[in-house]
């Protein structure tokens, strides 16, 4: 799942909390809001692409390819 997925069920379980005056208390969708939680942590738990160079911030068309300004050692 996306961020973005997990954002937007997040949205739809805070939309789904009522306030109900007349018992004093807020009611919700507790299945929603579990929903909403675990796919949260999901997508925290996911790493950061990258897919740029930290030093000169060159990016590649690729996702899976890292473009990178130090050259590589020399076997001696």
């Amino acid at each position: 799942m996306t961020k973005d997925e997990a954002l937007k069920l997040a949205l739809e379980a805070l939309e789904s909390i009522e306030w109900h005056g007349a018992g004093s208390c807020w009611v919700l969708d507790d299945e929603k809001v579990e929903s909403a939680e675990a796919a949260l942590r999901e997508a925290v738990a996911q790493p950061e692409e990258r897919n740029f160079c930290p030093r000169c911030g060159k990016r590649t068309a690729d996702p899976t390819t890292i473009h990178t300004c130090t050259p590589p050692k020399e076997n001696k």
